[in-house]
């Protein structure tokens, strides 16, 4: 108890001597918080060189791009997650087909495209990392969309619903979505000249409804391609 006290009276004495010296004081709190916040800030500009992408994985097309815009204006973030942790349970219930093996859960390499990573932290609704492989149509999707309580089996479902996404009202923007794609090509993602000459024709008369279950129907498809090389 002593020792503790001595080490107080020494801690209090150092205290004071810093509270004459206030300007000297924030200097040196500044340049430690400057030098922390390199420490964090610049290692994810090197992400692509530690983390490896899996073969199978591409970038998003022009129109899967589109639709993961929508979702994250939409706010679905909010309430999906897309990533399965490592756990059996999860494994068993997200990965219902075994699309990917014994090792169902998310890996990095996965999302090396992903600007910004989507992962979220709360499931209100369930996790749609693997949903490509829900063997779910397109025609499910865009029903689910419309109104979520009249497929699914969840007549109670709390998802909004978003009929407004698949009318003529909300066609694509194309001139964005190729923007964006050059954006995304300057940070690393492999889109070529090929990919936004091929863009507007893929888009056109496309609604930001058809582009979102594009979207949804690419999530883990990828990945999953991997492991049926492997079988």
């Amino acid at each position: 108890m002593f020792g503790f006290n001595k080490f107080l009276d020494w801690f209090s004495e150092i205290a004071d001597r810093w509270d004459t010296k206030g300007v000297k004081f924030t200097l040196y709190t500044t340049i430690a918080v400057v030098i922390g916040g390199l420490f964090e800030l610049i290692p994810p500009f090197f992400l692509t060189k530690t983390v490896t992408p899996i073969s199978t994985v591409k970038p998003y097309s022009a129109l899967e791009l589109a639709g993961r815009d929508t979702y994250q204006r939409e706010g679905c973030i909010g309430c999906h997650t897309q990533m399965v942790r490592p756990f059996k349970w999860e494994v068993d219930r997200f990965d219902p087909t075994k699309a990917y093996g014994r090792t169902g859960y998310s890996k990095g390499g996965e999302y090396v495209y992903d600007h910004p990573f989507l992962w979220g932290s709360k499931r209100t609704g369930p996790d749609l990392a693997h949903e490509s492989q829900m063997l779910r149509s397109d025609e499910w999707h865009k029903n689910h969309l419309i109104n979520p309580r009249t497929v699914g089996g969840v007549p109670n479902s709390i998802m909004p619903a978003y009929p407004w996404l698949f009318e003529d009202s909300h066609k694509i923007d194309v001139e964005q979505v190729v923007s964006n794609m050059k954006a995304l090509k300057a940070i690393g993602v492999p889109y070529t000249e090929e990919d936004f000459a091929n863009a507007p024709s893929l888009l056109k008369d496309k609604t930001e409804g058809q582009a979102l279950v594009a979207y949804l129907q690419k999530l883990g498809k990828d990945s999953a391609e991997l492991q049926k090389g492997m079988k």
